[in-house]
């Protein structure tokens, strides 16, 4: 008798952790579904709010997930590369040696007012308008993100806008800090345009249409962040 009933007492302490195990499984799935269908993994803001581009070096002839590069290669120096600049770590732009394009999708509701800045440094041959900043928006309701928005390279985009890097008031030689409020720009452009379900999607450079850069020209671009 007394061994039946510590069998029974060791099924019913098993069925117990059995069920604990479950339910902590349970949990964390949900948890994880939670987290997934607040931002698109890797492409937005993370958990303390900041997305990090051009602090670290990657390889610009084949660049991470979310990134895309095209430039020229048949020329030396090439349109892009990485440099060590007064202690940073820096991209090089050389739109006079060729045509260039460099940027990361990204998933940031504008509404929620994240801040971009980025720190820029011109040669004594760069110009205002040599480098360009392109920022894409999208309409997109939340939670409607598809599989095909986590692919690589550009994302379709309802609207762009580009901001001539630089200011004519600058010296050479010295950083620069600039900053913006995403929401403030978009209505700046967009006065009319419902920005409530509007996205930044794409963050990119590329060389300025505008005129033809020296060839010596060089801006140095680093710390781009976004941040809430």
């Amino acid at each position: 008798m007394r061994t039946q009933a510590a069998l029974r007492a060791i099924s019913q302490v098993s069925r117990m952790v059995t069920r604990a195990r479950f339910l902590g499984s349970l949990v964390t799935i949900i948890g994880s579904l939670g987290l997934a269908g607040c931002t698109l993994p890797d492409a937005g803001v993370d958990v303390s709010g900041d997305l990090k581009l051009l602090y670290a070096p990657f390889s610009l002839n084949n660049p991470p997930r979310y990134w895309q590069v095209h430039q020229a290669h048949d020329t030396i120096p090439a349109p892009l590369s990485w440099e060590d600049k007064d202690g940073r770590i820096a991209l090089a732009a050389r739109p006079g040696m060729g045509a260039f394009e460099i940027g990361r999708r990204t998933n940031v509701i504008v509404l929620a007012s994240p801040f971009l800045s980025f720190d820029w440094q011109f040669n004594n041959a760069a110009q205002v308008g040599d480098v360009e900043l392109v920022l894409g928006f999208r309409r997109q309701a939340q939670g409607s993100w598809t599989e095909s928005d986590l692919g690589s390279g550009k994302p379709t985009m309802d609207q762009e806008v580009r901001i001539a890097v630089g200011q004519y008031s600058v010296r050479y030689g010295e950083w620069q800090h600039e900053y913006f409020d995403l929401a403030t720009l978009y209505r700046r452009y967009w006065p009319d345009s419902p920005a409530d379900e509007v996205r930044l999607v794409w963050i990119g450079l590329v060389s300025g249409k505008d005129h033809v850069a020296h060839e010596n020209s060089v801006t140095h671009l680093t710390h781009i962040l976004l941040s809430r």
